[in-house]
């Protein structure tokens, strides 16, 4: 694969985390990205809890440079993951090229988040937003890289600061993810429903349960 170099683990989930070093989760819910499309019933990512996450050492660390992606999860989660990441190397290279700078593990999982705040950066997958379309797929990794992009921009802009949820996971960020993803879903062929459905999600949809706040319990809420 050109520019790119995949590692995966081909372990039942139960043993994934500590057979493949995935990192364990800080203090702090991810925000998620749209899960599989549905317009009935608009889905995405949740704010973290508490409102701040500790910033890592690196900004944003080695892994911008060495253009691999550790892909963690079963046989089958693997090669769908590879094929939507080489679609966004072959039609859109700018949302490849952010990949690999702000994210360094894919690993499959109960539901779908960002990890930015980890050393190395985790998108978390679950398997209703894996194994949607390709084009959906590929345009979430697009999606959670960004919110990952904005943790880090604020890091680089603010050094020695803690990052506030609404620096890279708040409504207003969701709100731009979202216009990113729509642009990358276009590029790479998403269908009309996929990127109607996607333009018309507010970014407080990540608050299931109503209660004014996107949390632990929105989180594990997820069914995607």
């Amino acid at each position: 694969m050109k520019g790119r170099r995949v590692f995966w683990c081909l372990l039942p989930m139960a043993l994934a985390t500590w057979a493949c070093g995935g990192g364990t989760p800080q203090s702090a819910t991810p925000t998620l990205a749209p899960g599989t499309p549905e317009p009935s019933t608009p889905v995405g990512p949740p704010s973290a809890e508490p409102t701040e996450t500790q910033a890592p050492s690196s900004l944003p660390g080695p892994w911008a440079e060495d253009a691999s992606i550790a892909i963690r999860g079963s046989g089958e989660f693997v090669q769908q993951t590879e094929a939507a990441l080489d679609l966004l190397e072959r039609l859109a290279p700018d949302a490849h090229r952010k990949i690999l700078t702000y994210v360094e593990v894919i690993e499959q999982g109960e539901h779908s988040g960002m990890w930015a705040f980890e050393n190395p950066p985790r998108y978390e997958v679950g398997d209703a937003t894996a194994f949607a379309s390709l084009p959906w797929y590929a345009s979430t990794i697009a999606h959670d890289a960004t919110h990952s992009e904005l943790y880090y921009n604020y890091l680089l802009a603010h050094s020695g600061q803690a990052v506030p949820q609404e620096a890279w996971a708040g409504v207003e960020s969701e709100r731009f993810c979202n216009a990113y993803q729509v642009d990358v879903l276009t590029l790479i062929g998403g269908s009309a429903g996929e990127i109607e459905y996607l333009a018309g999600l507010s970014g407080d949809h990540c608050d299931l349960d109503g209660d004014g706040d996107c949390d632990w319990h929105d989180y594990n809420a997820r069914d995607w």
